[in-house]
């Protein structure tokens, strides 16, 4: 295959689930007495009380399961937690590696939103933040610059997240058919 340079665009990235009322225990992954409703395995969970990056790992009746310890060094009960829903920006094609040369991320908002960017490695079923927790100023937006390229192979994705829903429109240039 040749290689061939080409965009990557999503409109309106951003898919949020606000939970309240939610208890939140001394280093547990438990979250309990929250609506679960809309809530999915592997969206991230934005909360003060788990480091960027932790994510849903189970869902059970009123409660969700955190794949990493809360921070908290005290309970935390009547807590408002957002979960962060993933939207895809880009897939390479099965058996093609491809190359991220840069993206841009607009925040298409009047208020200030959060972007997390990550990568999925699909042969070993592992993530990895390329950008976490970015402050995007309304009117403004966030860069990943040609300082590094990250190497996708085939079925890899770029997945973004943002703490606003519909709230970042996603450019990303991609060099496909690398060998």
């Amino acid at each position: 295959m040749a290689e061939a340079f080409s965009n990557s665009l999503t409109r309106a990235a951003g898919i949020v689930t606000t939970s309240s009322s939610g208890s939140i225990g001394i280093t547990t992954n438990l979250i309990t007495g929250i609506s679960t409703s809309l809530v999915s395995v592997n969206d991230l969970v934005d909360t003060q009380h788990f480091i960027a990056g932790s994510r849903v790992s189970s869902i059970g009746a009123g409660e969700v399961v955190v794949d990493r310890d809360s921070t908290n060094t005290a309970s935390a009960s009547s807590q408002t937690v957002r979960f962060l829903g993933m939207t895809t920006a880009y897939t390479s094609s099965t058996g093609v590696k491809s190359i991220l040369i840069g993206g841009t991320f607009a925040n298409n908002t009047g208020n200030q939103v959060n972007l997390t960017v990550e990568v999925l490695d699909n042969s070993s079923s592992v993530t990895a933040a390329l950008a976490s927790d970015i402050p995007v100023p309304s009117g403004s937006s966030f860069v990943i610059s040609d300082a590094g390229k990250t190497v996708l192979e085939g079925d890899d994705q770029i997945r973004v997240y943002c703490d606003t829903a519909n709230a970042i429109d996603v450019n990303l240039s991609i060099l496909t058919g690398v060998s």
